[in-house]
């Protein structure tokens, strides 16, 4: 409670009026000597309104510190903070920003960051991310990797995305244990594998700077992680000329145009899933992929080599799906994969396109028309591909052609077929 009450005082041999605002804190006599009731008043009204508030600490101190204390409440008003959240938001802040200024912390986040942040966590992300790719009608392989690569990336780092940064993405992908059968399980992934995972969470991270998950106008945290070396990668697998010719003699007519295509014209087998028969233009000569079924989404045209011509030259005519017994690619690999086992061979998951590179570089010796051929860029098909083979090799290699017998197989296949469907 606090009183008012006169209270004369003796000064300098007189006498003068004076009033008093007495009130007790912390069971300590207080008193705020005034020349006027009114204004002792005022000051009874003011520590009342304090005390009320709970402002008992401010009370007790004196001089300076009082000062600062109250110039510092008074500052907070228009934030509508009070001073002790306001000292723990600064000093966290201060933690983050080290020895940076915090006020030219907040002019560049003014500068660069002109829309506001959504808040989203990475396992949402991703499950937006891998929609986005479906509707864009992404390949199925395209689609697969990113829900498993960057399922697994959400998985281990469940927060926010704008609370990751590059040394936690390092830190996941330096311990990134192989999910290989065998020996390998359980150890650390090879270079190429690793880098594989690095570009599916940069893309991720691309995406969500895209769509206001992450600052417009910064470089990602994603962007700042290095790629690794990749000395520990394998030269590319191929097949030799007396093993594709056991494969294409061995298959039942409606695995022969798959097994053919990708043995002589490269095609990835997400590609050949999608692929109809009307992409193939016999009468032309060439085999156009549209953009729609490629891989990297870009129109591609292969020739027709004299070979394979000989190989499709009974299907012509057949309309829709090249591979219509099969839903996906992977039904189309493993129907592949289940054929050379029969036969003693492994297939392998690239191991057809893998072969046409190599043998028609080696065929052409012009790594640019082989690259346009198989929608790569020249300088993988000059690391990866050149002196796999030799110009015998691939002259072997373009020169198997179908047996007599065996086309008489295939054309009864497919009048069998043709009657089937018309």
């Amino acid at each position: 409670m606090v009183r008012v009450r006169f209270e004369p005082q003796f000064a300098k041999g007189r006498w003068y009026k004076s009033w008093v605002a007495d009130y007790s804190v912390h069971g300590r006599r207080h008193k705020i000597r005034r020349k006027s009731q009114r204004k002792a008043r005022a000051v009874a009204e003011a520590v009342a309104t304090k005390l009320a508030a709970g402002e008992l600490e401010a009370l007790k101190l004196r001089g300076e510190d009082r000062r600062i204390y109250l110039a510092a409440v008074e500052q907070l008003k228009p934030l509508k903070l009070k001073l002790d959240a306001a000292v723990r938001e600064y000093v966290e802040a201060k933690e983050i920003a080290k020895q940076t200024d915090l006020r030219e912390v907040s002019r560049f986040y003014r500068k660069y960051s002109r829309t506001e942040i959504k808040p989203i966590t990475l396992p949402e992300l991703v499950e937006e991310y891998v929609e986005s790719l479906e509707k864009d009608k992404r390949s199925d392989y395209h689609v697969r990797d990113a829900r498993q690569r960057l399922g697994r990336f959400a998985q281990d780092n469940p927060g926010q995305i704008s609370e990751i940064d590059s040394s936690q993405i390092e830190n996941w992908l330096r311990n990134l244990a192989s999910r290989a059968k065998g020996t390998r399980r359980g150890g650390s992934v090879k270079g190429r594998t690793r880098n594989n995972y690095r570009n599916a969470v940069a893309a991720l991270f691309h995406y969500a700077k895209d769509h206001g998950y992450l600052p417009r106008d910064l470089s990602t945290e994603a962007s700042a992680v290095k790629r690794v070396s990749e000395a520990d990668k394998k030269e590319n697998e191929i097949f030799a000329p007396y093993q594709i010719e056991m494969l294409l003699n061995k298959s039942k007519p409606h695995l022969i145009p798959s097994v053919a295509i990708k043995a002589f014209s490269g095609v990835r087998t997400e590609e050949i899933a999608e692929m109809e028969w009307e992409h193939i233009k016999f009468k032309r000569g060439f085999i156009i992929m549209p953009k729609s079924i490629t891989k990297k989404k870009r129109r591609r045209i292969i020739p027709i080599l004299p070979n394979l011509a000989k190989w499709l030259a009974p299907f012509e005519g057949l309309r829709g799906r090249i591979c219509y017994r099969w839903a996906t690619p992977q039904t189309v690999f493993q129907a592949m994969d289940r054929h050379a086992a029969r036969c003693g061979i492994k297939a392998g998951g690239n191991r057809f396109r893998n072969s046409y590179i190599s043998y028609r570089v080696a065929q052409t010796s012009d790594p640019n028309k082989v690259a346009l051929e198989a929608g790569n860029s020249a300088e993988v098909i000059m690391e990866d591909y050149l002196e796999l083979t030799t110009l015998e090799e691939a002259e072997k290699w373009f020169n198997i052609e179908p047996m007599p017998k065996q086309l008489k197989q295939i054309t009864a296949y497919v009048a069998k077929l043709a009657r089937t469907c018309g």
